[in-house]
């Protein structure tokens, strides 16, 4: 079989990473030759510019252009650099695909994305419903759409509450007063609606898998947040084995039939001693690279389904105790690069 050649985003790597770098890193580790283009929107993506990086990379418009102006700069691409194997990163690019998944087939593009209402029963604003369903806790989430209904959503709620935008970033509020610049911010970057939620104390915890699209699980990978960011970010993990954990996403998955990667993300309420639900994103983490060197390789597995059409057998368990530790480095270029990124749409 000939190497493959695949197609991703996320290419990010400063405060707030993205999947990209974690993915080409195990996409490699499992298939040496294989020719890798990222798609980037933004020419300062400095995992363009990393050591092993991507083979190619081209510059692409928002997703919010359109499905019109995003296909026709993929086709563009694909005349250029062919590809058999396409994994979107990013929600808002998820948000796009999920509805045009014919587009991709047309293409000759191998992908798989979770099913539309899947993917909205997952969104933060339908949250509240979908752990009811699981018997799983959740804080009281509520989307607001302007200003005026956020005050009114806030008293109900009290403070201090966490205030998230539909698709990235997330601000805790303390008082009346922080309210209405976090949620204006949000809501010019991500548009309506705006999600207000009431904070939980503890310590915090992610679980990235794979969903077979039947109800099961190809893999799963359970962490302890150990070091935060002023974001909230998880800069260093370690893996543990829960199984209450793993009975929340268990449940979670065989209630939405989940297809491919998704992160779940929980906050353990040490006084009732449960998990409570706070997300579920329909994508990699950027820690997706760890568990590949704990003998579990996630998005291995994923391009070997998109590659055979069946998945591998279920990825081993991670051991509990393995830790990972994110850390800065500095990547170079050449301004020839980033004027000739940027004078496309980056």
């Amino acid at each position: 079989m000939n190497p493959p050649r695949l197609i991703l985003s996320g290419l990010h790597r400063g405060e707030n990473p993205q999947p990209g770098a974690g993915l080409i890193k195990s996409i490699r580790a499992q298939f040496p030759g294989a020719f890798i283009i990222g798609l980037v929107y933004d020419a300062m993506e400095s995992g363009i510019y990393m050591v092993d990086g991507p083979d190619q990379v081209y510059a692409m418009p928002y997703p919010t252009s359109g499905a019109e102006a995003y296909f026709q700069r993929l086709d563009e691409i694909l005349a250029l650099s062919p590809a058999d194997v396409f994994i979107p990163t990013l929600d808002a690019e998820i948000e796009l695909l999920v509805h045009l998944p014919e587009e991709i087939a047309r293409r000759g593009l191998r992908c798989v994305l979770p099913e539309k209402l899947t993917l909205h029963r997952r969104a933060k604003a339908n949250l509240t419903e979908l752990a009811n369903v699981c018997d799983v806790a959740v804080p009281d989430t509520q989307p607001v759409y302007d200003l005026s209904g956020a005050f009114a959503v806030a008293r109900g709620l009290e403070f201090p509450l966490m205030v998230k935008g539909q698709y990235y970033d997330a601000k805790k509020v303390q008082h009346e007063g922080e309210l209405a610049p976090a949620v204006s911010q949000l809501l010019a970057e991500w548009g309506a609606p705006v999600i207000l939620q009431k904070c939980v104390d503890g310590p915090e915890f992610n679980a990235l898998g794979l969903g077979d699209g039947m109800g099961g699980l190809v893999g799963l990978c359970c962490i302890r947040k150990t070091i935060l960011s002023d974001k909230g970010k998880g800069l260093g993990g370690i893996t543990i084995n829960d199984p209450r954990l793993i009975g929340v996403c268990e449940r979670l998955v065989r209630e939405l039939k989940w297809s491919g990667p998704f992160e779940v993300e929980v906050i353990l309420d040490e006084r009732r001693g449960e998990y409570v639900l706070i997300e579920i994103n329909p994508r990699f983490p950027a820690w997706v690279d760890f568990p590949s060197q704990c003998g579990a390789n996630f998005a291995g597995a994923l391009v070997q389904r998109l590659l055979d059409g069946i998945w591998p057998a279920v990825l081993p368990t991670c051991p509990a105790g393995h830790f990972y530790l994110r850390h800065q480095i500095e990547v170079h270029g050449h301004v020839d690069q980033i004027a000739e990124l940027a004078g496309t749409y980056a």
